[in-house]
Order: structure tokens, then sequence, then C-alpha cells
């Protein structure tokens, strides 16, 4: 019996994988397990950043594409291999930069997303609370990393002292005061048009980057209107002492807020249609794009003031932040873009 066993055995280890047939089970197992975590994986990050890709990823992309447009030498100058190497390392970089954020915000303020954010990935119950801080621990890690390695050690300092700013919000203290609610998306716009410009000088080194005027102007600006995020928000926030803008002022004073905020957008439309028509001692290219750049952002700013007044609900607000406000946002960058190198 024993003889026969060991005979058995020995034809078993003897037989050929593709006659036995268990190792390729076994390899069709763990295809299928790794597509199944890959395609997981995949559903986890899109529900993390599919509610900030305007603002997280596609800004920055056209900030990209608009710093070239005062200067199309360079763009026509520049091999297609370097640009699209350029355009590679921003979205790696800024699917990073959003990453650490929304892993951070989505992790702390769990209660709030279920009566907001229903459809993410912790509220669903798609990613657990131990999942989550391994992500954010992971994150936190590499993406600098990667940023500095793609971009040099700049880029990676850069993103580092973004979630520096992340924690401080978010994690401790998390001054729960709507100053530092506005102040936050502030700051990182800043520290978005900076890591923009180090990335591209990464290949390009004299590119003309972004003044320290220009920068301040963007985040003044960011400060002065971000609060369009919290209006379709006010409930959830509300419920979960959350005091962002419109929390604060209360019932009573947001239509107020809402009108001044409207007056705010158009006027600063106005302002930047004069400012063109006092640029006429540049070139004609210059110009064009102040004017051009100037009279879409007043168009959109007047369309975005009356919708604001509105008041008609969230899915309203919502889409008036969301979309109008994003295109709002991307025609100040163009123009901002054509304001740096005016004389």
């Amino acid at each position: 019996m024993s003889t026969t066993t060991t005979t058995k055995q020995c034809l078993t280890l003897s037989t050929p994988a593709s006659q036995s047939g268990k190792p390729d089970r076994v390899v069709r197992k763990t295809r299928g397990s790794l597509g199944q975590f890959l395609q997981r994986e995949y559903l986890i990050t899109h529900l993390l950043l599919c509610d900030n890709i305007g603002e997280g990823i596609i800004l920055p992309l056209v900030s990209l594409v608009a710093r070239f447009l005062p200067a199309p030498h360079l763009l026509l100058t520049t091999p297609w291999p370097q640009l699209a190497l350029i355009l590679a390392k921003t979205l790696i970089c800024f699917v990073g930069h959003l990453y650490v954020f929304e892993i951070v915000n989505q992790t702390l303020h769990v209660e709030e997303d279920r009566i907001n954010k229903p459809f993410r990935p912790i509220p669903t119950g798609l990613l657990s609370m131990p999942g989550a801080y391994a992500r954010w621990f992971l994150s936190w890690t590499l993406f600098p990393v990667a940023a500095g390695y793609l971009a040099g050690a700049d880029a990676g300092y850069l993103l580092a002292a973004y979630q520096a700013w992340v924690f401080f919000c978010y994690g401790w203290p998390n001054f729960n005061h709507w100053l530092v609610r506005n102040a936050f998306p502030s700051v990182g716009a800043y520290n978005m048009f900076r890591l923009v410009d180090t990335i591209v000088q990464s290949e390009i080194p004299s590119f003309p980057v972004f003044s320290t005027r220009v920068l301040l102007v963007w985040a003044a600006w960011v400060i002065s209107t971000i609060h369009m995020q919290e209006f379709h928000d006010v409930e959830g926030d509300r419920r979960s002492n959350r005091k962002s803008f419109p929390v604060a002022v209360g019932p009573k004073g947001e239509p107020v807020l809402r009108v001044g905020t409207a007056l705010l957008f158009v006027g600063s439309g106005v302002f930047l249609l004069a400012n063109a028509a006092a640029s006429t001692g540049n070139e004609s290219w210059v110009v064009g794009g102040l004017v051009v750049s100037g009279l879409v952002y007043t168009w959109l700013s007047c369309i975005l003031g009356s919708r604001l007044v509105r008041q008609a609900g969230v899915e309203f607000d919502r889409k008036t932040y969301k979309l109008y406000y994003v295109l709002v946002s991307y025609s100040m960058v163009c123009y901002l873009s054509f304001w740096q190198v005016a004389k």
C-alpha cells in the first residue's frame, strides 16, 4: 500500500501542468484576484476624487495650457515628446495632490459625507476605516517621493508642504471657523500653481514662472469667492456643526451673502475688462488674450451671479458651483497668464 501510494504521488508530481490543470486554475484565480483588486481600487479612487476633479486635476491642466498661451513660440519650439512628458508629470502629480487631501477629508468627516455626499466610498461601505487610514499613510508617504522623482526635489517639498497644510486645517488643530475653511483652498491654490511651474521648469528651465504678485492675486480671488462651494452643503454643515461662511451668517444673512458674492463676481469682471483696455501698449496677442479672457470671465460671472441670487435649491446651487464657478476660475487663470506678461 505504501509503495502504491508513493508511486501515485510520484506520477502526480511528474504530470505536466497542462495535464493536471491545477496550476492553470491557480494562475486564473491569481489573475482574477488581481483583476478584482485593481478594479476595486480604481472604483475607490474614482469615488474619492470624482467630486473635485474639476478643481483638483482639470484646473492645473488648464493652468498648464494657459501658461503657454502668452508665449506661443515656446509651444512651437518645444518637441512634442517633451510636452507630452510635462503633461504626464502634471497629471500624475495632481492626482496625488488631490488624493492626499481627499483621503484625509473623507476619513475625518464621515458623518458629514453621509448627509451631503453619500456616494463616497466610506459612507457606501466600499472602503473601511482601517483601509482609509492605510491609504492615508501610503499616499502621504509615496506621492511626495513620486513628485520629487518626477519633477525635482522642490516638487516633493511643495507636495509635502501642502500635506502639512491639509493636516493643520483638517487634522490638528482643525479650527472650526469659516475663515480657515476659505483660507485652506486659497493657500492650496497658491501651492498648486507653484507646483505647476516647478513641473514645467523640470523640462524647460527657461520657462517664465508666475510672479509672486500674480499668485497673491489668485490666492486673494480664491479666498474671497470659494464660499461658493458651501451653499449646497449648508444643511449637512449645520447638522455636523461645521462653521462654513453661509452657516456663520445664518438663514437671514445668507441672501445678503449671495447678493454680495454675485456683485463681487460681476464687479471683478468689469475691473478685468478695464485693466485690459488700459493695456494697449502691449503686443496685440497679449492685449487680445486679456480682452477675450476678460470678456469670457465677465459673461460667466453674470450667469453665476444671476444663479446665486435665485436660490433655487440644493442641486441648483451644486451645479452653480461645480460648473459655473469652475468655468469662471478657468477663465481667471487664462486672464492671469496674459496679465503676467503684460507691461
